[in-house]
C-alpha cells in the first residue's frame, strides 16, 4: 500500500475519488493533472496507475465504459490518505 502511496500520481487518482464516484477516466485525468494534455494523463493513467489501483482493490474500473470508482479496500486506504493529506492537524506535540 505505502509503495502504491509513494507516487503522487495514484494519491490524486485516490483522492480525486473521494468527493463523487464513480467519475470517467477523461474526468480523473482533468482533476489529476489540470494542467496537462488530457490525453496524455488518460494514457498513462491506463496503462499504469488504474492497473495497479485496481489490482489493489483501491479502486475498480469498468474499462467498458470508462469509469472509476471506489475499490473494495478503500476504507483501508482512505485512513492513510487522511494522514498524508493532514498531517500537522495529526502530529502530537512533543
Amino acid at each position: 500500500m505505502f509503495e502504491t502511496l509513494a507516487d503522487a500520481t495514484p494519491r490524486r487518482v485516490l483522492l480525486a475519488l473521494t468527493d463523487d464516484a464513480p467519475v470517467t477516466v477523461r474526468t480523473l485525468a482533468r482533476r489529476v493533472e489540470p494542467d496537462s494534455r488530457v490525453s496524455s494523463t488518460r494514457t498513462v493513467l491506463r496503462h499504469q496507475h488504474l492497473p495497479k489501483l485496481e489490482r489493489h482493490g483501491f479502486v475498480w474500473w469498468d474499462r467498458a465504459d470508462g469509469t472509476v470508482g471506489r475499490g473494495s479496500r478503500w476504507s483501508d486506504v482512505r485512513s492513510i490518505l487522511d494522514a498524508i493529506e493532514y498531517p500537522a492537524e495529526r502530529t502530537v506535540p512533543a
